[in-house]
Order: C-alpha cells, then sequence, then structure tokens
C-alpha cells in the first residue's frame, strides 16, 4: 500500500487550525480505534495470517535491479543471494559506429539449484544481437525466436531441468534475462553483444551507457483477476517479473519493475562494481576526449585511443558518458559508412548542414515550462530542475510569453494563461520555482495536456505567438511511455516539445522519442555545474531551426529510416539508414534543404576511395538498419496503424536480423538435462544502486491475492497508520512502490 503524502504547491493555504484540529481527533479517537481493530483481526486471524504469509511472500522478492541476477526457486521460497563477482563492459568505436560487449558474473554459493532473473539496462538505440551463457564449463548461444514460442521453449527447459536462459525487451532501453537451473557452487557469466550509433551534437560525439534504472512510476488502477470460484480480485504481479501491480495504463506493470531496494553507493567501496573499457578510432584528429561523470585514463597509439576509468572500477549509480571532439577545422561535414550482410548492401549517411549566416531574432514565442516534482526527483535531481527553470527564465525576453505547470500526483500552473515575460512576473515566476519541493507520484499525462492543450484566452486583441514551445523538465521515471507519446502525437498541433532529462539515470527512451514526437530537441542535465552551459544551448537551438523542408535523393533504390525527414536545430545532424539491396551502392548521394530561406545543396558520394567523406566499411551497419526500421514501425502504433501489421513486418525485420525487439527474444537451451529431479531452489536478490544523489524511496508491498476478509482489514489498519505516520512526519515520498527490505 502506498503511503498517502501530503504536499503543497506554492499559493495553497493549509492552516495550523486545520492540522491541530485533525491531530486532536486523531489521538481523541486512537485507543478506540486500535482496540476495535485487534478485535476484528483476531476474529479474522485464519485469513489475516494467510494474508501475512502472502505479503511476505511478495515482499522476499526484494531487490534485484539493474544489470543483477535474483535467485529463485520454483517454489518462490526464501531466497539465496547471487554473489556478483565482476561486471565489465567494452566499447569497440570506429568512427559513427560502437560495437560493445557487456558481461557479468555470478556465483551460486549455496547448496540449492536456482533460477536466475536478471534486469538491465541499455542504451535506447542499441540493436542486441549477440548472447552467450557460460555456466562452468558449457557454453550456450542464444538464438533469436518469436516471444511467445521462446517463453514456452524456456517453461519446459527449465520444468525438465534443462539449463536454459531467455532474454527478453521490455523497453527499447529496459531488458530482462532469465536462467534456468544453476547448480550448487555454479558460476554463471552472462555476456551482450550489441551495436549504436554514436551521436554527434556541437560538434562533438557522445556515447552513453546507463548502468542503472530509475524505478518507474505506474498510472492507472490495477487490473482485476477472476480466481476458480469467480471471486473478483486485485492482478497479482508475477512473481518472477518483478513486484509493481499490471494497471489498466502499464498492462505489464510487472515486467517492467525489476526487483528493487535501492542503496546508494560510492566509487571507494562500490556495491555493484563495473569496469568499463573503450578503444575508439575516430577516424579524424581530435582536441579532446573526456568522460563529465566519471574520471578516466587515456592513451593513444597509432591513432587508436584507449580508454579505461582511472579507479579501475566504478559504482553503477549513474550513466557512462563519454565525449570527444575533432579539432577546429576537421568537423566532419558528412559521413558515409557501409557494410555487406549476405548479398545486400546497408549504409549508414551522417550530414551536418552549415550554420545559418545569421540567426534571425525570432517573433514573439509562448513558452510553457513542465516541471516534474515527483518523489524520484527528490535530493539531487530537484535542484537542477529548479536551477534549468531559473535559467531558462533569465533567457525569456519582453516580447515572449510564458506559464509554469508543476507536477506530481496532481499538476498545478503558475497563471491561468500565459503571462507577458515582464521582470515581475518573472520575478514571481521564480520565487515559485525556489518553493518547488519533491514529492508525490508521477502522474504526467494531465499536465502534458493541459500544456498541449489549447488555452482559453480572454484578450483576444492580443496577437497570437509566432512560436509556441514546449520545455518539459522530468527524469521520465513512468511506465506508460506509449500512451504519453500517442497524447503528443494527437495534440501536438503547431507547437513544439523540447525535453529535459534530469538526473544520474534518466530514462533516455522516453525523452529522445517525446522529442522527436514533438518536433523538437533533447538535452541532458546530468549535474549541477552543467544547467548553465546546457540551457544556453537549449535556447539557442530553439530560437530557430537552421534546415527546413529536408530532401534527400538516393542514387540507387533504397529503403530508408527514419521514413520522415526532421527540421534539424543548430549543431544536429542528418542521420539516415539504407538498405540498398543486391544493388552495390555507387555515385552520390543528394541533400536539400532551405537554411536562412536560402537553398542549400550538397553531394556526398558512395564507395569511392579517395574521397576523404566516404568511410570505409562498418561492421554493424546493418544491424543499425534493422533497429531504425523496427524503431519506425513501432512508431506507426502510435499514430494509428494496427498493431497486427506492425507485429507481422518487426517480426520478419528482426528473424532474419537476428535482434531482440517486443516480439522477439533471445533462448538458449542446453541439450541435457542437468538438474536432478526433485531438487528444488531458493532466491534472493542483489541490491541495485540506488541513482547517485536520488533521495531515498518510500517502500510498499505489492498487493497480493488474500482473501476479501484479509484484505478488507489489512487494508484498514495499513491505511490507519500510513495516515497518522504522514501527519506526525510528512514525508517526501514518490509513489513508486518499491519492494520492502
Amino acid at each position: 500500500m502506498l503511503h498517502p503524502t501530503f504536499y503543497q504547491y506554492p499559493g495553497t493555504r493549509h492552516t495550523a487550525h486545520k492540522t491541530s484540529l485533525s491531530r486532536w481527533l486523531l489521538f481523541r479517537c486512537l485507543p478506540s480505534v486500535v482496540m476495535f481493530g485487534l478485535a476484528l483481526l483476531v476474529l479474522s486471524a485464519s485469513p489475516s495470517r494467510a494474508s501475512v504469509r502472502d505479503l511476505q511472500q511478495a515482499g522476499e522478492l526484494e531487490t534485484a535491479g539493474a544489470g543483477h541476477m535474483v535467485l529463485q526457486d520454483e517454489r518462490g521460497g526464501s531466497q539465496i543471494p547471487a554473489v556478483l563477482q565482476s561486471s565489465k563492459v567494452h566499447f569497440e568505436i570506429s568512427g559513427m559506429v560502437v560495437t560493445a560487449t557487456l558481461e557479468q558474473r555470478f556465483l551460486n554459493n549455496s547448496d540449492r539449484w536456482l533460477e536466475g532473473v536478471y534486469a538491465f539496462p541499455l542504451p535506447e538505440n542499441a540493436a542486441v544481437r549477440y548472447l552467450e551463457m557460460t555456466i562452468g564449463e558449457r557454453r550456450i548461444i542464444g538464438k533469436v525466436r518469436e516471444r511467445a514460442e521462446a517463453a514456452a521453449i524456456y517453461d519446459k527447459a527449465r520444468r525438465v531441468g534443462k539449463k536454459a536462459s531467455l532474454v527478453e525487451q521490455q523497453r527499447p532501453n529496459l531488458f530482462s534475462n532469465r536462467v534456468a537451473n544453476i547448480g550448487p557452487g555454479e558460476e554463471v557469466s552472462v555476456q551482450l553483444r550489441y551495436v549504436q550509433q554514436v551521436r554527434y551534437r556541437h560538434d562533438g560525439f557522445s556515447l552513453r551507457f546507463p548502468m542503472t534504472i530509475t524505478p518507474r512510476y505506474m498510472p492507472g488502477s490495477p487490473l482485476e483477476s477472476v480466481d476458480e470460484t469467480g471471486e473478483v480480485g486485485t492482478l497479482v504481479p508475477d512473481s518472477r517479473r518483478g513486484w509493481a501491480l499490471p494497471t489498466d495504463q502499464v498492462p505489464d506493470a510487472d515486467a517492467i519493475s525489476p526487483f528493487q531496494d535501492p542503496r546508494p553507493g560510492s566509487d571507494r567501496a562500490p556495491l555493484n562494481p563495473i569496469v568499463v573499457t573503450a578503444s575508439l578510432d575516430p577516424g579524424l584528429p581530435l582536441a579532446a576526449v573526456d568522460s563529465p561523470y566519471h574520471e578516466i585514463r587515456l592513451s593513444r597509439r597509432a591513432g587508436i585511443y584507449s580508454i579505461e576509468l582511472a579507479d579501475g572500477a566504478s559504482e553503477m549509480d549513474r550513466d557512462f558518458v563519454l565525449n570527444w571532439r575533432p579539432v577546429t577545422g576537421a568537423r566532419p561535414a558528412a559521413a558515409v559508412f557501409t557494410e555487406r550482410v549476405g548479398d545486400e548492401y546497408f549504409g549508414l549517411l551522417m550530414l551536418l548542414p552549415p550554420a545559418a549566416e545569421r540567426m534571425p531574432e525570432p517573433g514573439p514565442r509562448e513558452l510553457v515550462f513542465v516541471v516534474d516534482t515527483s518523489g524520484s526527483m527528490g535530493g539531487v535531481s530537484i535542484e537542477q530542475a529548479r536551477a534549468s527553470l531559473s535559467q531558462a527564465l533569465l533567457q525569456l525576453r519582453p516580447q515572449d510569453r510564458f506559464n509554469i505547470i508543476a507536477f506530481n500526483s496532481s499538476h498545478y500552473a503558475l497563471y491561468r494563461r500565459p503571462m507577458p515575460a515582464t521582470r515581475h512576473h518573472v520575478a514571481r515566476a521564480r520565487e515559485f520555482v525556489r518553493q518547488l519541493n519533491a514529492s508525490g507520484g508521477t502522474e504526467m499525462l494531465p499536465a502534458l495536456r493541459a500544456a498541449l492543450g489549447p488555452v482559453t484566452d480572454d484578450d483576444v486583441y492580443r496577437e497570437k505567438p509566432a512560436v509556441r514551445q514546449v520545455i518539459f523538465i522530468t527524469d521520465g521515471a513512468v511506465g506508460n511511455e506509449v500512451a504519453l507519446f500517442e497524447e503528443i502525437s494527437a495534440s501536438l498541433g503547431d507547437s513544439r516539445l523540447f525535453t529535459v532529462g534530469i538526473g544520474s539515470a534518466p530514462n533516455s527512451w522516453f525523452m529522445r522519442k517525446a522529442a522527436e514526437f514533438g518536433r523538437g530537441s533533447h538535452t541532458h542535465i546530468g549535474k549541477l555545474e552543467e544547467v548553465g552551459e546546457k540551457m544556453a544551448g537549449l535556447f539557442d537551438r530553439i530560437a530557430s531551426p537552421v534546415a527546413l523542408n529536408l530532401e534527400v535523393r538516393w542514387p540507387v533504390d533504397g529503403e530508408v529510416w527514419p521514413e520522415r525527414l526532421p527540421d534539424l536545430y543548430a549543431g544536429e545532424p542528418l542521420v539516415l539508414a539504407a538498405k540498398f539491396g543486391t544493388t552495390e551502392p555507387a555515385g552520390e548521394i543528394e541533400v536539400m534543404a532551405d537554411i536562412d530561406g536560402r537553398p542549400w545543396r550538397q553531394a556526398v558520394a558512395l564507395n569511392e576511395g579517395g574521397d576523404p567523406r566516404t568511410a570505409p566499411a562498418s561492421n554493424g551497419v546493418g544491424s543499425l538498419w534493422a533497429r531504425a526500421k523496427i524503431t519506425g514501425l513501432l512508431d506507426q502504433k502510435v499514430v494509428g496503424r494496427d498493431e497486427a501489421l506492425v507485429r507481422a513486418d518487426v517480426l520478419a525485420v528482426a528473424l532474419q536480423h537476428q535482434l531482440l525487439s517486443p516480439y522477439t527474444s533471445f533462448i538458449a537451451v542446453e541439450e541435457q538435462p542437468s538438474r536432478p529431479s526433485g531438487e528444488n531452489a531458493d532466491s534472493r536478490p542483489i541490491p541495485n544502486t540506488r541513482p547517485r544523489g536520488q533521495a531515498a524511496q518510500a517502500y510498499a508491498y505489492p498487493a497480493t491475492a488474500t482473501t476479501a476478509p484479509a484484505r478488507a482489514w489489512l487494508g484498514a489498519m495499513t491505511l490507519f497508520l500510513a495516515l497518522m505516520v504522514c501527519v506526525l512526519r510528512r514525508p517526501e515520498v514518490d509513489h513508486v512502490p518499491v519492494a520492502r527490505a
């Protein structure tokens, strides 16, 4: 049960008289209520004992988080810790393509046979194409199968005692892995390989690797289930997946809520250590290589940079980011990377339009700032959000209009309608921002509707703004991402949505896709020192798009993703993935756009070794094209295409290229059974590391399948105790249910 949170936005009033009266009534009635509740519990002792036992069983699935394994028996009994031996990731970076190998080792130090449940984040644009499970001296190589088929194969192997591994994609940046029948004393090594595209912005390249998960808030009402007797109750989460209750808005909530009991860690004595190394072949001279959130050691030989953590290992409590910047004059205007897979050819185009010769002064703008003040933003994140919003207010001009919408369990607007950015209104807004605190849930959809919806304005003579821009500041810790994308797509109109990701481990997939559907751009702020620079860069981008009406002409027919070309903002490149079929690509790619009101054209050569803009063949381009197509197909669901048609198209691509997707999974099964019949196992997860700087969150048991009287009385007593604690202490908590340690 969630602890109620009393919160107050600036402008609301709670008098001391009301508080005193509520406390007097509470303690006046306290003895009678307690005695009455105890009597009822005694009369229903048997159901209550069953309820507590169910709650304890659910609560024992405590704390597996990002990159950690839960060791669990088939009966859901007591749990045994899986000892994390080591974690390491290595990046091979060549031009715009990254090939990453992630490996983690676990030890079953019990005397029981176990099943492992393993949750981990990956970059949202990663194309996962290889799985290897090593148990003792046995290596099991995974193959991609249709999701339901893979799950059925795994369940059968688990029952008959065979070692097996099942990897599923729950979100583009969140995956789960299950390992069946791990023997006593056996060591398990999980190795995943994926490819991803390097990002380029503002004259620099960047690679981001997530290492922990911020628990997602699950909006909506719990789904109901009907038991064999016909009794209707709350649907219980699958204990082999996660703790959260499936809801009408997030039906797979249990699948995206890995068992968590986040604990703070440190680089000096890591709770969950990881070793990070990289080999960087940029293909052009560099001016700087740095990692903003980690200390690194750097060496160079024959133009190849070797990178490792300065302290050898790091705590897995924040994203790892690697940046590199070419020397002045070496900025790549264009680059093409190609690969042949079987008889087919693939290409990846990166083109950076030139900056406008003059940036025109934008006309009057209407800016709506939406800021997340939910409990998951507690700690450093809310400080970053306040600083970002204050910095943004200073960028406003007198001819602009603005408003602020703060949200957690509900939302509240500073003004009834956007107001002129006068000194008085801006000063009042900054005071409003100064008082923002983190508490409550993350009900993002109503706030988004309020920001994107039409505004009724009594001033009919006021000229409509030339540009309406929504700046969304959040950590993105929600489970109903698709519903939010649908709302953005349906309600955007002539507005533009820009997202600002806050915190050390934000939901980057949601932030980037929301900006994409909103025809804007994404900015990430990982620490307070970045606020000024990052917000200034954001306002430079939103002042005016640089390249409009983009058109690309290819020398040969091909299938290009994304299908819809975006408007480009200052410092952002155009990146396209193409499949040319069996025809070897040759000739020139022609790109045209309008820049600063004038036509612009550039040609990029394909497969001409003498052209310095043409890169050599790159391993992984075919997988990146397949991943881009899968992403584009899934986006079609958001705009209304039938899911059955999307599923069929995604399956064809994912199976051909052996990639994970929402409809495919990796499955690996040992040939012979290894667990003796009759043997069973226990389970206990390794705790996840809390995202760096995040405040401690509240805990709550998931709802369980108990009898109706037990649910009623246990719920009433728990609610009573929760209300008493809240009145006395008023904690700031997030309504993200987290399993009790």
